[in-house]
């Protein structure tokens, strides 16, 4: 499962969108009939009141397998009703700032990820990567039952179960949950240290014992080789052949796709063991043979024959991922650089990954970006020092996504790459590679991508983990540049004592960007309630209540709309009240979608008003607009709309009251959204043009 969650990944990539409810459009759009709740206290809530199982859907926008189960899965009705009839449907992006602390209490590493939870929040199921309906259907049938659920399972096992039986389904529980840890194998050990040798290759163990073997020099791996008949007739040649292949083909990839150092002697050793495998020559491992020979012997042209004549049977996403490492080959002439990039244009134009193959060859053929140094690290860090600049590193592995999405879709902006090749010095370092080994323990690099601003000395002065839309990357970035205290000395100060209000809140956002914190919003909560005035109403305090405070239902937001007047003493009303609205505008979006209740939305609207806002406010006019909504009154909330939005001086106030306006209608008469559609195509020839595809995408919804 691992395996294909990394293949995967190395074709992902993520953006954000302004309007586009996935960060790969119209491609990712599905018809999901699922009935979720999106708050997962309210699912607790009605897991104890309808005595359900909760589902819990761990999605993430960047995962291409989280929106095939979207497609394939969750838009089937049937489907869909018998969840309804048996779990509370709960939903979260769990890349999100609500959803990373959930993805860290229950420890979600890959996507596609599902858990089933009880009404306490404990896990009873543990689902790891997409499924056909009836798999998926008979795993959670398994949820269900107390008996076969990954809770129930362990039970038994702690109880002293060990029969074959038992060993082989706790095994399958395991591997559904990706739980190829310690527990797992030693459950595969006491199975397999039950049956005799001979029994290996029976069809019932033949799934576990696949997932055993791990490279060519397992001794189960040669038993199967020097067994090979005896597998064949219990499994069939296919399979047997493919798994040997496989791992054959594991081994040669890496030098395929110029990941590992060539080594000539290693790969014709590997091609003899193939020949004594039987391993015949019209199987695809052959043809990378070819390429990882031809690659590492700088034979590029006949690298590039293989490539366009030898590949068909390729599975199409091992193709994507192997074409995408072409870039990476310095050593190409400029004639060879053209046939790679034709080559490329070829493929862009029959493979469904289209905008990778396009970023593939803009990193050939586009020099806008960021300009990284061909050089080690001792030697960049020099230059930064000598140029008294700081050093940008990006420290990646090649099957990591979002690196790949920053390296493509980031770093090549050219705002981006104009700002970099003048203010810093920029290296890239595969972590896994080279003396990116070294340098991951040195800076203690645990996840990917971590990239760092470092002084001339080597001293991290801001560390940034994950990966970031262009701006919200060069906000990072900026924030790491101009701040006074930089990283290592924050932790420093922190270490010993400094809890000062002017420390803590450029220690939390650093920590937040650093990935430091696991609970990061809990614990500004926890500074906060120990700050008195005037301190609680200061500039540094704001600080931590405008980049931490994100819930209506926070004491903190509270706190801040109650005391609203002292802290634009300090940095303004028009701050204040912009930070108000980012908080209460998405828990609006919310209930139009039915996520949040009439109940919990006139307490927010109570709090709200408990504040003398000027008329012009977008969250004065909002409540307006929402109550006429929950009137159905929609002709007097369109007159509203033309004659009271329209003529707000404030175009964002107008562009946010409007895009909602779908969802205003969306149980209104045709008149009424025909009308709404008038209404948005002039709002549209008035807009700027960076506002002009929200009013687009706002005209298609409205007409659906």
């Amino acid at each position: 499962m691992k395996k294909l969650v990394i293949v995967l990944n190395l074709v992902c990539m993520f953006a954000l969108g302004s309007f586009a409810q996935s960060m790969y459009g119209d491609a990712a759009k599905a018809d999901v009939k699922m009935k979720y709740v999106y708050s997962f206290e309210e699912a607790l809530k009605r897991a104890k009141e309808e005595h359900k199982l909760i589902f819990f859907n761990c999605f993430a926008d960047w995962a291409i397998p989280c929106h095939s189960m979207n497609k394939l899965v969750f838009s089937d009705q049937e489907f869909a009703d018998w969840m309804d009839k048996h779990f509370v449907n709960f939903f979260i992006d769990v890349t999100s700032r609500e959803g990373r602390p959930l993805a860290e209490k229950y420890r979600i590493r890959f996507q596609a990820h599902y858990l089933v939870l009880d009404e306490n929040g404990q896990i009873v199921h543990r689902i790891v990567g997409g499924y056909q309906i009836p798999e998926f259907k008979a795993i959670l049938e398994k949820a269900l039952n107390p008996k076969t659920s990954f809770a129930g399972m362990n039970k038994r096992y702690e109880a002293g179960e060990r029969s074959v039986k038992f060993l082989s389904d706790y095994a399958d529980i395991l591997s559904v949950a990706d739980q190829d840890g310690e527990v797992y194998a030693k459950i595969i050990e006491e199975l397999f240290n039950k049956l005799k040798k001979k029994e290996w290759s029976k069809k019932e163990y033949w799934k576990f014992f696949t997932r055993q073997l791990k490279s060519v020099n397992d001794e189960m791996f040669k038993y199967m080789v020097e067994n090979k008949a005896d597998f064949v007739k219990s499994n069939g040649a296919e399979k047997v052949d493919r798994i040997i292949a496989g791992l054959y083909f594991q081994e040669i990839y890496p030098y395929a796709s110029g990941k590992k150092a060539y080594d000539g002697e290693e790969l014709l050793n590997i091609y003899l063991d193939m020949q004594k495998a039987g391993i015949t020559e019209n199987h695809h491992v052959y043809p990378l043979y070819e390429i990882a020979r031809y690659r590492g012997e700088g034979q590029f042209d006949k690298m590039m024959d293989v490539f366009e004549h030898k590949l068909d049977s390729l599975p199409e996403q091992t193709l994507v991922a192997l074409d995408l490492t072409l870039p990476e080959i310095k050593e190409l002439d400029k004639k060879e650089q053209e046939r790679v990039v034709t080559y490329l244009k070829q493929r862009a134009e029959t493979s469904g990954a289209k905008k990778f193959y396009l970023a593939a060859i803009n990193d050939m053929v586009n020099t806008d970006g960021i300009k990284f140094e061909e050089s080690s690290f001792e030697e960049a860090l020099k230059k930064a020092k000598d140029q008294g600049k700081l050093l940008f590193m990006d420290c990646y592995t090649t099957w990591c996504g979002p690196c790949k999405m920053m390296s493509n879709q980031v770093f090549k902006q050219k705002f981006i790459g104009d700002f970099f090749n003048q203010n810093l010095v920029s290296l890239k370092m595969d972590m896994e590679k080279g003396e990116g080994i070294d340098l991951q323990k040195k800076f203690d690099v645990n996840a990917f991508p971590t990239m760092f601003l470092l002084n001339g000395d080597g001293n991290i002065i801001y560390k940034i983990l994950g990966g970031r839309d262009p701006r919200a990357f060069m906000e990072a970035i900026q924030r790491g540049m101009k701040q006074s205290t930089p990283y290592y000395i924050l932790k420093s100060k922190y270490e010993t004592g400094d809890r000062s209000v002017k420390l803590m809140a450029d220690y939390f956002q650093t920590m937040s960007d650093a990935g430091e914190l696991k609970n990061v919003d809990g614990e500004v909560k926890s500074y906060l309630a120990t700050l008195k005035a005037p301190e609680s109403y200061s500039v540094s305090a704001w600080a931590l209540y405008d980049n931490f405070v994100n819930r209506v239902s926070d004491a903190e937001f509270k706190f801040l709309v109650n005391n609203r007047k002292e802290f634009a003493k300090q940095v303004g009303d028009s701050t204040v009240d912009k930070k108000i609205e980012r908080v209460v505008f998405p828990v609006v979006i919310d209930y139009l979608k039915g996520a949040v209740s009439k109940e919990s939305m006139d307490q927010v609207w109570k709090l709200v008003n408990s504040v003398q806002f000027s008329p012009e406010y977008s969250l004065t006019l909002l409540h307006k607009i929402i109550s006429m909504y929950d009137k159905k009154e929609y002709d007097k909330m369109l007159d509203f709309y033309e004659k009271t939005v329209t003529s707000n001086q404030d175009a964002k106030v107008r562009l946010n009251l409007d895009v909602i306006l779908h969802r205003l209608v969306k149980n209104a008469s045709s008149e009424h959204k025909a009308r709404a559609i008038a209404y948005a195509k002039k709002s549209m020839e008035n807009a700027k043009p960076g506002a002009q595809g929200s009013y687009k995408a706002l005209i298609e919804a409205l007409s659906e």
